[in-house]
């Protein structure tokens, strides 16, 4: 049986939503919130369509820039809103999972938010042995880590259960262990499965060896819905 496509080669017009310090990655999901104007705008339309928006990390030095228009990364994260919520006061509580990573082609400015034509972003296709050694790697590591953490590795276990498929395992590890942003987002750029399996893999040794708790500040899974 043939994996059915969710999302199409690329978009025209997706409306993006920059936050600092941010990088999701594919088949996981998140909570946001919008308050700005703008940003209540920019919900209230993607709510009106397809439901598919961009969410997409600011470069370092830039987070500050709120009433402007701060500069994002090139890559970011296509999701869609699967659930959402609206305060009394008008603000957004939204319910996103990440269908795919996205490389920004062109970013238009006639709203008073900003929408951009996007390109989906594919791996690179790597042998079968290779890609079952590194996640036998990287599998030995997270058990290891699972069984250091005790009670505080459940959440790790149940990722470790979630699924048997390679690469949308290491999407949700690396959401689970890789807490700073830049490397966040070094890992979703990366488009070579051995490379990411790799980062995710030192940054759980690193755990293991300094007994550090892996916290899942950005991103969950909800095996209901990603599966």
């Amino acid at each position: 049986m043939h994996d059915i496509s969710l999302v199409e080669p690329s978009y025209e017009a997706v409306p993006l939503f920059p936050l600092a310090r941010f990088a999701m990655f594919p088949n996981t999901m998140t909570q946001i919130h919008a308050f700005e104007p703008r940003y209540r705008m920019l919900v209230a339309d993607v709510l009106a369509g397809p439901r598919l928006l961009v969410l997409i990390g600011l470069k370092p030095g830039t987070e500050t820039d709120h009433l402007g228009t701060p500069t994002t990364y090139e890559v970011g994260a296509l999701c869609k809103v699967v659930n959402h919520e609206r305060t009394g006061d008008g603000r957004y509580c939204l319910h996103v999972h990440c269908l795919a990573r996205v490389r920004i082609q062109q970013v238009n400015r006639l709203l008073p938010y900003r929408t951009a034509a996007v390109q989906v972003i594919s791996d690179e296709t790597v042998g079968d042995g290779a890609l079952d050694e590194a996640m036998d790697r990287l599998m030995a590591t997270m058990r290891s880590l699972v069984v250091k953490l005790g009670d505080n590795g459940a959440q790790l276990a149940q990722i470790l259960a979630s699924t048997r498929k390679p690469l949308l395992l290491t999407n949700r590890l690396a959401s689970a262990v890789l807490s700073d942003p830049i490397e966040r987002q070094r890992a979703l750029e990366t488009t070579h499965p051995l490379t990411r399996i790799e980062q995710v893999n030192d940054a759980a040794g690193e755990a293991l060896l300094h007994a550090d708790c892996p916290q899942l500040q950005y991103t969950h899974f909800d095996a209901n819905s990603v599966n």
